[in-house]
């Protein structure tokens, strides 16, 4: 059924933002709220957008915050606080070093006006370069090419997108900051966007991390994340995908004291069936503490009506992630945040097999799940790019340069791309998003950090919530749950899925 015309208006470009020298009058139901400096954000009515202001200093803040340390306090509160401390510009960077969320924040003052996005890249940012006129920033190139009346630049239409590896890969993700439109590009983590000077500047890591041991970390992070849930239930109406995954299974715990109040989900997508472990195993676990577990079947394609906004959403939108959004259209109740597991691979080393390895532009496309994208030369050419710039950051802070790659690349441009594609049906909270956890995580020696059995993940759910463990994580194909979990106990199989 087509949809109706104030559904569609609803549904495209969900969530997302534009910011450029004028207001977009096209979309005339949209926010309005002035910058500084002539710049202008047009945003979409479901994307939370708060301003503070202090002493001339201004901070406008798209998405939210989360502030595990203080619970009760809303946005508002977290950007007032943010302003109170800021004695230099750069004090910004350490305002929002212990926040959670999922934002982008510019911060403007006489002088400088900048904007900087959550560590993971998870509320994505796209801006143009000095090759265009204007500056102009969004959530994603195709509503700026569209503003301006661009095209998708040719070459990377050739190389990349008319390559046949391009139509083989189920869930490829764009390398480096790459754009399929000349003259834009994308914000990576670790960098904030000079309005005023249109250049990107790293600004971490910015020193070598205190090692720690695992211990300490575990401590840390178990701490971190019940905070972040609790701010989070103290604002949303919560919802937890639950797999049979040691991400899941963590973040489950840090919920024990909201347990109660979320709505868990399971959803059945490719070629799982109910008996696949992911869906089996969440299932016996969540029934199993007495808690109501829901299943979300996805079709097996769009339909039509549904695939034309979807990929109008986002340029290049993944088809097989367009089916799993129509089956939470269709099934997830879409006014509740969605908690994900995601993003620990900090912890877990998940490239840790290469750590010996020269890195070159060809290991981090090896390493990086491109499937058939991993041969493309235009995908080799853009890591080589950003392998340039973050080896020279990972050589003054000590941190691992395949640690930076799953930070920047990995969860910025794959999962970050999953999030956006998604905002048309559902607001996401990934609870390891925060820049003391990744620093936590990347304090602790790479032995620690392993994914086959991942030594912190299990540390925490066993502080936080010990029975979660009687049901198997990750088991290998063939073996039922009665057999996997006191083999899973006794650690006699690998643990290498699920970062």
């Amino acid at each position: 059924m087509p949809f109706t015309e104030s559904e569609y208006t609803r549904l495209l470009y969900r969530r997302q933002f534009i910011l450029g020298p004028r207001f977009v009058e096209r979309h005339d139901t949209w926010k309005r709220h002035a910058v500084a400096d002539g710049l202008c954000i047009t945003a979409h009515p479901d994307l939370p957008v708060t301003v503070a202001e202090n002493g001339g200093r201004k901070l406008l803040l798209l998405g939210y915050l989360l502030d595990p340390y203080h619970p009760d306090q809303d946005d508002a509160a977290i950007l007032q606080g943010i302003l109170e401390e800021i004695v230099r510009p750069t004090d910004i960077f350490q305002g929002t070093a212990t926040l959670g969320g999922r934002w982008a924040l510019i911060y403007a003052d006489p002088d400088k006006t900048w904007l900087l996005n959550d560590p993971m890249g998870l509320r994505q940012v796209v801006h143009t370069t000095d090759a265009l006129p204007d500056l102009w920033c969004a959530s994603q190139p195709g509503t700026i090419a569209e503003e301006l009346g661009l095209d998708p630049d040719p070459e990377v239409m050739e190389r990349l997108v008319g390559a046949p590896e391009y139509g083989e890969a189920l869930e490829y993700w764009w390398p480096g900051d790459l754009s399929p439109y000349s003259g834009i590009k994308h914000l990576l983590p670790n960098r904030y966007l000079d309005l005023k000077g249109r250049s990107v500047h790293r600004f971490w890591p910015d020193r070598r991390p205190e090692r720690i041991v695992a211990d300490e970390c575990t401590m840390k992070c178990a701490n971190v994340l019940v905070g972040m849930i609790e701010s989070a239930s103290k604002r949303f109406d919560l919802a937890h995908t639950v797999t049979a995954g040691w991400d899941s299974r963590t973040i489950l715990s840090a919920c024990r004291g909201v347990s109660q109040n979320i709505f868990y989900f399971t959803m059945i997508y490719y070629n799982k069936t109910l008996k696949t472990p992911d869906i089996s195993i969440a299932r016996n676990l969540i029934t199993g503490l007495g808690l109501e577990h829901h299943l979300i079947a996805c079709p097996e394609s769009m339909g039509p009506d549904f695939a034309e906004i979807y990929r109008r959403n986002v340029p290049g939108a993944h088809e097989g992630w367009g089916a799993i959004a129509r089956g939470m259209y269709d099934h997830y109740p879409q006014e509740k945040v969605c908690i994900k597991g995601n993003g620990s691979g900090f912890l877990k080393c998940p490239y840790r097999r290469a750590w010996d390895q020269e890195c070159t532009a060809e290991l981090l496309a090896d390493l990086g799940d491109l499937g058939p994208m991993k041969s493309n030369k235009m995908t080799i050419e853009h890591f080589d790019r950003w392998l340039s710039e973050a080896k020279d950051a990972s050589a003054r802070s000590g941190v691992h340069i395949l640690d930076l790659f799953f930070q920047e690349q990995r969860m910025a441009r794959w999962q970050g791309a999953g999030q956006l594609e998604w905002d048309i049906v559902q607001e996401v909270l990934v609870p390891w998003n925060s820049r003391e956890l990744i620093a936590a995580g990347f304090s602790v020696e790479g032995r620690c950090r392993g994914s086959r059995h991942p030594l912190i993940e299990h540390g925490i759910i066993r502080m936080l919530w010990p029975e979660l463990l009687a049901q198997p994580i990750n088991p290998p194909p063939g073996i039922k749950g009665a057999v996997a979990a006191p083999l899973w106990r006794a650690g006699l199989w690998p643990f290498d899925r699920d970062f």
